[in-house]
């Protein structure tokens, strides 16, 4: 001690979040707080105990939050917990047979087809398609007017659309984007569970007309893929981007490759996940920057060190450990697959301890998975050294599913966290982003983690 009083650390940020409420609510009021947000309802009790059972009408569901227990249903004993026939009736008339919404050998069959494509010794070809489309957005920034204000949701949309349009199809985005903004964001809201669907009621009551609207919203996407998809099975060569490699992929024990709607699902399955959850986790990221000064700086700091202003590159991503926990923290606090899709159990069950009775629904919400009391010290706080490789290896392995886990995780995640690194690193080199002054942050579950306002930021540029 130096005899000097120091002052305290400055307060945290309050952090954009929905509120969680102090107890369980009454049916018809935790209704009312479900339409248009599945976070409107949480209480406290989720986020402070490692199994919560209730009771509506007839159903029993089980929010699962201790990591143990949640090996069981992902891994440990997932043949008893398929995925509940709500996710198919939610995102099957939009996403069909694609990896997230099949199961049973449908689902391990595309799984080994299409693995190679995602195999991280194939990514090197990607990342100067990644780094050229945040060029080209830091030239858009770098026009605006000073004081210009963007929405970052928005703009990170269009650059991950960008990237997976040119990654799939080695093909310019435009088209692509404008289907994506508008067809895709009303599939989203017309996929939107209610109540009734949670509670498992027929689908004629639960959602009227929903596959019809979905389909309607789908016909231009669907139009454009299946030319795009027509085009390269006429082309000399099926190319080396990710459409040749599923058109390409052979099951080394049949022979067969995937026929043409199967090609569909997956191509919109990985459009859809593989864009939207980059994007909201890049703009959630920009969001937590611009309140905490001193881990922006650190990033940048690190960006200087590591790369000295030129664009990053494949094999930069060992030398920005900083960069990635940021995205990590990031994801903790916001993670874009808020809730994976519920399970339903086949059979009797006991997981950490609680019994499982045959039909209940299960679900895993990495939102209060990852601000759980018991797992997380000040789980408010944002934090990246929470992802040191100390912090890390000490931490279990299914206390944070930012990509789910078991033999379900992400297909897709070495490439989600390759993009986002190179992206975050391309951007925050040249600029600043500042949250506009009393725009207010509403966080709303969809089906995915979303701004239901946006968030609108400024440009700065770095110096």
């Amino acid at each position: 001690m130096n005899g000097r009083i120091e002052p305290p650390p400055p307060a945290d940020p309050v952090l954009a979040g929905p509120r969680v409420w102090p107890k369980q609510l009454p049916f018809w009021r935790a209704r009312r707080q479900l339409r248009g947000n599945v976070l409107g309802a949480l209480y406290a009790r989720l986020f402070e105990e490692p199994v919560v059972a209730s009771r509506v009408l007839w159903f029993r569901n089980f929010v699962i939050s201790d990591p143990d227990g949640i090996r069981r249903v992902l891994r440990d004993n997932a043949a008893n917990y398929p995925k509940s026939p709500l996710l198919r009736r939610t995102l099957g008339p939009a996403l069909g047979q694609g990896l997230i919404t099949s199961e049973g050998e449908t689902w391990r069959r595309h799984r080994r087809l299409m693995a190679p494509a995602f195999d991280r010794l194939n990514f090197g070809g990607y990342s100067p398609v990644m780094t050229g489309a945040a060029l080209r957005l830091a030239e858009d920034w770098s026009r605006l007017a000073p004081g210009a204000q963007i929405d970052v949701s928005s703009e990170m949309m269009k650059l991950t659309a960008r990237v997976i349009a040119q990654t799939m199809f080695s093909a310019d985005s435009g088209e692509i984007e404008a289907l994506l903004e508008g067809s895709m964001a009303r599939v989203q809201a017309r996929s939107q569970p209610g109540l009734l669907d949670m509670l498992g009621f027929p689908g004629w009551l639960a959602s009227p007309g929903r596959m019809r609207a979905i389909r309607r919203h789908l016909a231009p996407m669907d139009e454009l893929l299946r030319r795009l998809v027509e085009e390269r099975r006429r082309a000399p060569s099926p190319g080396h981007d990710l459409l040749g490699r599923l058109l390409s992929a052979r099951d080394e024990a049949t022979g067969q490759g995937l026929d043409a709607e199967e090609i569909r699902d997956e191509v919109l399955t990985i459009f859809t996940a593989g864009h939207e959850t980059t994007s909201l986790a890049l703009a959630w990221t920009w969001y937590l920057l611009s309140q905490h000064p001193r881990v922006e700086e650190k990033l940048r700091a690190e960006l200087r060190a590591a790369l000295g202003g030129r664009v990053p590159s494949q094999a930069d991503l060992e030398a920005l450990p900083y960069t990635r926990m940021v995205l990590e923290e990031s994801m903790r606090l916001y993670p874009p697959a808020y809730l994976l899709s519920s399970r339903r159990a086949l059979a009797d069950d006991v997981v950490s301890g609680v019994k499982i009775p045959k039909g209940s629904y299960i679900f895993i919400f990495p939102w209060i998975l990852h601000r759980h009391r018991r797992l997380w010290d000040y789980p408010e706080r944002f934090d990246p050294e929470r992802f040191s490789p100390e912090q890390s290896e000490r931490r279990h392995r299914y206390a944070y599913l930012p990509f789910s886990a078991g033999p379900r995780v992400c297909i897709g995640a070495g490439f989600a966290m390759m993009e986002a690194t190179l992206l975050l690193a391309t951007l925050a080199q040249r600029f600043r982003l500042r949250l506009v002054p009393g725009h207010r942050i509403e966080v709303r579950g969809l089906i995915t983690l979303r701004a239901a306002n946006g968030i609108r930021m400024t440009p700065e540029p770095a110096g």
